[in-house]
């Protein structure tokens, strides 16, 4: 601002003062909430909308200023293809005068969710070692996108006689952040068949 003061006496002299007033804005905007961290658990779909719900609201932060509205801005890259790896995002507050506050928080998206198992095949008993089937193939689903590994193991508990045990088979399935879950199916085997002659028996003379 110029301010110009005059002062004219009765000859019309004129004398003049002139004032020059800056205003200048460089106080930086106040953050008066700071962003807030948050974890979701994994949708499968890469949980955008999530992220992005979360970063319209700037985290939560909210700032003021001493001369004018502020605006908002972020760093946000991409989420991580890692397991409960969490992306530091730093949100930004500009004032009209170009001073800025900033304010950080963390997304975290987690998986701590098992694999949701099929059914297990039906239990069976069985009268011989040779009707034993092979193991079938199984498969589970998971809440997230990963991979899912599948392991078979038969355990055998040996019963009252050398033919006689019980199998349990037990498919276990694990995601790609280690969580794991596991179903079972009880083979017995238990020999109830009397034997038979091959051969007749002879005859009393």
């Amino acid at each position: 601002i110029t301010r110009t003061w005059t002062a004219t006496d009765a000859c019309n002299n004129v004398t003049a003062h002139i004032q020059t007033i800056t205003v200048q804005d460089t106080t930086v905007p106040v953050i008066t909430t700071q962003a807030s961290s948050i974890v979701v658990e994994c949708d499968g779909s890469g949980n955008q909308g999530a992220v992005q719900a979360w970063l319209a609201s700037n985290g939560g932060a909210v700032a003021t200023d001493n001369c004018s509205d502020v605006t908002w801005s972020n760093d946000f890259d991409a989420l991580s293809n890692d397991c409960s790896a969490a992306i530091t995002v730093i949100f930004t507050a500009t004032d009209a005068c170009g001073n800025t506050a900033s304010s950080s928080a963390t997304f975290t998206v987690q998986d701590i969710t098992a694999p949701i198992t099929p059914e297990a095949p039906a239990a069976l008993t069985l009268a011989c070692a040779s009707e034993v089937p092979a193991a079938v193939s199984l498969t589970a689903t998971d809440n997230c996108a990963g991979e899912i590994t599948t392991s078979g193991v038969d355990t055998i508990a040996a019963g009252q006689c050398p033919n006689s045990f019980v199998i349990t088979r037990t498919w276990t399935f694990t995601d790609a952040c280690n969580n794991s879950s596991a179903v079972s199916q009880i083979i017995t085997v238990n020999d109830t068949i009397a034997p038979t002659f091959v051969e007749a028996l002879p005859t009393d003379s």
